[in-house]
């Protein structure tokens, strides 16, 4: 939703790192924006594009697997990852436009790398930068690492590496200045630099456990239910992969016997490093989201892996193969018989399952009108369903050093600007984890000065205007 509301304040005249903050690079929030652009901004068009997202990423990882001939197995990643990874993650987000540019360049290249396929992988990485710099940027470096590999292993002479790392990196780095170029122009470089790179290094860690390395393996309580058990079979399968099927293709390649039949390892080795590459890239943070979002490599290798085992292994790549096509049917049956409450928003028609959330946006949508100034507090959700404006600079605000003192500051000032007249609060704002790292004290004693509680949630309080 954070990426929808942006493309919504640029569609009123905003423009992105100038008068908003952001913390990726401004793919998401230009395709977005492109798209409200021609079809006005509706509910059908981020789910329309989760649909397309996902059909492209099938299509992808199973014109990869065919590549490292798993024959009729090569069915089996775009199988698990759909009814194991994909529908846990339901969420056209940076993160998968990251993965599936970086999965497009995949396929560019996993044939032969000629300098025509190293500018098109170069590119897509660059565009995957775009959408989240540090997936791009790891993909580049497991396609450079590749390349050293492979030059190695061919004894092609020094020029040629130089040559294509060149293709390469060139490639990349006009993608990203295609897309960020005028966006630098408006904010200027310092805003820029300081929006997608320095915040992201001093203070996205503090944002919450989840934003450090303790994050790991914290969402399994999730799983454990009986309704969640394909979601604790995911959950498993992916903390199991990565990066299980990384060391066991490099530890198979280092064993291999010189005489023995070629298995396109040039192919499974860039798979392998380029997964890597992407691991390390969510490393800092590893929650079962992030590692969701760079498991599609992991399950491409996974039956490769498995069949190399003989006949133990491909017992258990076919029954995998049963389980993922018992989900397929079942899934999405078990979701359609739920019976969904429905609001007529000004985004359009939305369905919810979650009677709490109905009554939160029902409640909402009684009490504002769309293009109305309106300030979410920890919930940036409100904006673009209901068609509301947001007053301050950032899509929320946290009692971390995630928001900065400028931001506080800022958010006050455009609260007294335009009169804002509902404020949602949650209690945690009131509660910081670590106080030396608030700032909110300020925008707290504002919204209790000027704001009384008129509706109360289970998430958080609706504030309205006393005067």
């Amino acid at each position: 939703m954070i990426w929808l509301h942006d493309a919504g304040r640029m569609l009123d005249g905003e423009t992105l790192y100038q008068d908003f903050v952001q913390i990726t690079l401004p793919a998401t929030d230009l395709l977005y924006f492109a798209l409200f652009k021609v079809f006005g901004q509706r509910m059908w068009i981020p789910n329309a594009m989760l649909l397309l997202v996902g059909v492209a990423l099938v299509w992808l990882s199973f014109r990869i697997a065919r590549s490292i001939n798993l024959g009729k197995f090569a069915v089996l990643p775009p199988l698990l990852f759909v009814t194991l990874v994909y529908k846990d993650r339901l969420d056209a987000t940076h993160h998968w436009y990251s993965t599936l540019a970086i999965m497009a360049a995949l396929a560019a290249a996993i044939d032969r790398r000629g300098l025509r396929q190293l500018m098109i992988s170069g590119a897509l990485c660059g565009l995957a930068a775009a959408f989240t710099q540090s997936a791009g940027a790891a993909a580049l470096l497991g396609f450079a690492i590749f390349l050293f590999w492979e030059h190695r292993r061919s004894l092609i002479a020094p020029p040629s590496l130089i040559r294509d790392l060149l293709v390469l990196v060139a490639s990349f780095a006009a993608a990203v200045a295609l897309i960020c170029s005028y966006f630098v122009w408006q904010a200027g470089l310092a805003k820029f630099t300081y929006c997608t790179l320095t915040f992201n290094y001093r203070y996205y860690g503090s944002f919450s456990v989840a934003s450090t390395w303790h994050g790991y393996m914290i969402g399994l309580p999730a799983f454990l239910h009986w309704r969640q058990l394909p979601g604790l079979i995911g959950f498993l399968l992916v903390h199991a992969l990565l990066p299980l099927a990384y060391v066991l293709v490099l530890f198979r390649y280092f064993r291999r016997s010189p005489d023995g039949p070629q298995e396109h390892w040039d192919r499974v080795i860039l798979i392998a490093l380029v997964g890597s590459a992407l691991l390390l890239s969510v490393s800092a943070a590893p929650t079962w989201a992030r590692l969701y979002y760079v498991a599609l490599p992991a399950l491409i290798l996974l039956p490769w892996i498995l069949n190399v085992e003989e006949k133990a292994g491909k017992i258990l790549s076919c029954g995998l193969y049963v389980v993922a096509v018992i989900l397929v049917v079942i899934l999405p049956i078990a979701k359609q018989v739920h019976r969904p409450a429905f609001l007529e928003l000004p985004a359009g028609r939305t369905a919810f399952f979650n009677h709490d959330a109905y009554d939160r946006y029902g409640w909402a949508a009684t009490h504002t009108r769309p293009s109305e100034f309106f300030f979410g507090g920890f919930y940036p959700d409100f904006y673009f369903l209901l068609g509301l404006r947001n007053p301050a600079p950032v899509a929320y605000v946290t009692s971390t050093d995630y928001t900065r003192p400028e931001e506080v500051q800022e958010t006050i000032a455009g609260l007294e600007r335009h009169h804002v007249k509902t404020v949602l609060w949650a209690a945690a704002l009131d509660l910081p984890d670590k106080p030396e790292g608030d700032h909110l004290s300020p925008l707290r004693d504002y919204v209790h000065t000027h704001y009384r509680v008129a509706e109360k949630f289970p998430e958080f309080d609706a504030w309205v205007r006393k005067d």
